[in-house]
């Protein structure tokens, strides 16, 4: 029997468990590298991975990159390209389905905030902002999205400024924007659970609680009235494999200087 994971551990393998069937993926920068580095170790040693950078590997690297334009990446790299090449050969033309992001505020509709907090032209906090996010965001036609996050403040019922489209303003709207159909955001996952959205007004509802986590607490954690599913599920407990290649690889990160939650 393992340990038992933390939640923020088992955010990390449960972002990695939705790669398990995946031949090859579209990483983001933060927790999607790590979730990737876990489902790599764990279930597909064989996943090849594409970075925003142009950096495109098939073959596991000891050393966790510090962005995914860090050179450490072209090691052992098959490809190292641009982001035109990654982006929009592999990702735009279909070559490759999955993404995934991190979501640092994320709304009612998958819609992700990393830009700015308040008015775009006078925020009180200017964040990251997007790197190629935009693109994963518009293309992808699996979006997977991880957030560390558990507080109602960062997810809002509308963020301040969309970053990375998710479903606009509900129903038809992302379509009706232009973006292409069956693209948009397929799941969000936090240490509280699990979250997908709904086919027709593709609201984000929950779809199953971390092991210990109450479907109230999720509730609590969330700006608007969160619908749920008909049975909200609960995420299988981390196996030892799994908890050991996560904490492995969080703690190779703390020495790369991500910042993980206390």
């Amino acid at each position: 029997m393992a340990d038992s994971a933390s939640r923020f551990e088992m955010m990390v393998i449960a972002g990695a468990r939705e790669l398990r069937e995946c031949r090859e993926a579209f990483i983001g920068f933060h927790w999607p590298v790590i979730a990737s580095r876990v489902a790599r170790r764990v279930y597909r040693p064989d996943m090849l991975c594409a970075y925003e950078g142009g950096f495109v590997e098939d073959t596991l690297i000891d050393t966790i990159p510090t962005s995914n334009n860090d050179l450490i990446l072209a090691q052992k790299a098959t490809l190292c390209g641009d982001s035109l090449e990654t982006i929009f050969m592999l990702l735009r033309s279909g070559w490759i389905e999955t993404a995934v992001l991190d979501g640092f505020m994320v709304d009612r509709f998958g819609n992700i905030n990393s830009t700015c907090l308040g008015e775009f032209n006078e925020p009180t906090v200017r964040l990251a902002g997007s790197g190629g996010a935009t693109e994963l965001a518009a293309f992808a036609r699996r979006l997977i999205i991880l957030s560390s996050a558990t507080t109602p403040d960062r997810y809002p019922e509308h963020v301040d400024f969309i970053t990375s489209a998710g479903y606009l303003t509900g129903g038809n709207s992302r379509r009706e924007a232009g973006f292409a159909e069956g693209t948009g955001p397929t799941m969000l996952i936090n240490p509280l659970g699990r979250f997908r959205f709904d086919a027709q007004t593709k609201e984000m509802y929950l779809d199953a609680v971390q092991p210990g986590v109450s479907v109230q607490e999720v509730k609590d954690s969330i700006d608007w009235p969160l619908a749920t599913a008909g049975t909200v599920s609960e995420i299988e407990p981390a196996t030892a494999q799994e908890l050991q290649a996560a904490r492995e690889e969080l703690a190779k990160a703390k020495e790369r200087y991500y910042k993980l939650p206390a």
